[in-house]
C-alpha cells in the first residue's frame, strides 16, 4: 500500500505514543525475563518506545513501541506484555507486526512453580494473518542469586495459525522448552539472555527457535538504554517467506 499523505508518519508515530503510555496504567514470545527479575510484591511496569528514520537518496522509517507489567502476591505473578512494529521504505509499508502476551504463576518463588499462559500475535509480511495458542509449562530455579539468576521451563501449547492463501487453519500441540539467565555485571547494567526451542509434536521438522539477549542500561532510577538483540527461526511458515529474521534495536525504557 502506497502512503501519499504526508503527514502520515507524523501521524503514525504519535499514535504508538499515545497508545504506549495509554497502556501504561491499565496494562517479543516476548522477552520478559529482565523485569521479572527484580524482586518485591506489587505493581512494576516498562515501557519502550523506539523510532528511526532516513530521508532523501534513502527513505526509511521504523517505528516499534513495547509495554509489560508483573503484579504479584504471596505465592502469585501475573504478567503481561504488548507490542506493535511498524515500517515503510520509499514510502511503502514493510514492517506490520504485533503481539500481546498474558501469563500466570503459581509459587512464583519456588525452585518448581506452575505457568498457564495465552498469547496472539500477527505478521503482515510473513502473511500470517494471526497466531493465537494457550498452553503451561513448569518453571524450575536452577541459580538464585544476587547477582546472577537461572531458571528453565519445559511444557506444551495449543496453536492455531491463519495464514493468507490458506484455506484452512494450521492447529496442532507445540512443545515449549526454555532457558533464562539473568545477570547484573555492575551497578548500572544487566544483561539478560532467553532461547525457545518449540517444536511441533506431530512433525519434529517443524519447529521454532528464538534467542533474545540484550543489555538493560540504567541512567537513573526510572530511566534506561536499552540494547536488544533477536533472532527467530520458523520452519513451519509458507513457501516463499524466509525462516530466519534477525533484530537488533536500541531504545530507551521507562520503568514504573
Amino acid at each position: 500500500m502506497v502512503i501519499n499523505r504526508p503527514h502520515s508518519k507524523l501521524k503514525s508515530l504519535l499514535i504508538l505514543i499515545l497508545l504506549s503510555f495509554v497502556a501504561c496504567p491499565a496494562l517479543a514470545f516476548i522477552n520478559i525475563e529482565s523485569l521479572r527479575q527484580i524482586d518485591g510484591k506489587g505493581y512494576l511496569g516498562q515501557t519502550t518506545l523506539q523510532v528511526s528514520g532516513q530521508q532523501g537518496n534513502t527513505d526509511k522509517f521504523t517505528s516499534q513501541a513495547s509495554t509489560m507489567g508483573v503484579y504479584r502476591l504471596d505465592i502469585n505473578e501475573w504478567l503481561y506484555t504488548a507490542s506493535y512494529k511498524y515500517g515503510t521504505s520509499a514510502n511503502v509499508r514493510d514492517t506490520n507486526l504485533g503481539s500481546g502476551h498474558i501469563r500466570h504463576t503459581w509459587n512464583y518463588q519456588e525452585p518448581i512453580a506452575y505457568e498457564a499462559f495465552i498469547q496472539s500475535g500477527f505478521d503482515e509480511f510473513k502473511r500470517l494473518n494471526s497466531r493465537n495458542y494457550v498452553g503451561g509449562n513448569l518453571r524450575f530455579r536452577l541459580l538464585h542469586s544476587e547477582d546472577n539468576r537461572l531458571y528453565a521451563g519445559t511444557g506444551a501449547f495449543y496453536e492455531v495459525e491463519d495464514f493468507e492463501g490458506q484455506d484452512e487453519d494450521t492447529e496442532g500441540l507445540r512443545g515449549n522448552i526454555y532457558i533464562s539467565h539473568v545477570a547484573r555485571l555492575n551497578e548500572t547494567v544487566t544483561s539478560s539472555t532467553t532461547i525457545y526451542y518449540q517444536p511441533k509434536f506431530k512433525d519434529l521438522e517443524n519447529y521454532r527457535l528464538r534467542f533474545m539477549t540484550g543489555l538493560d542500561v540504567r541512567i537513573n532510577e526510572t530511566l534506561s538504554l536499552d540494547v536488544d538483540f533477536n533472532l527467530v527461526n520458523d520452519s513451519g511458515l509458507p513457501e516463499g517467506v524466509k525462516q530466519t529474521d534477525i533484530d537488533y534495536l536500541v531504545g530507551f525504557s521507562v520503568k514504573y
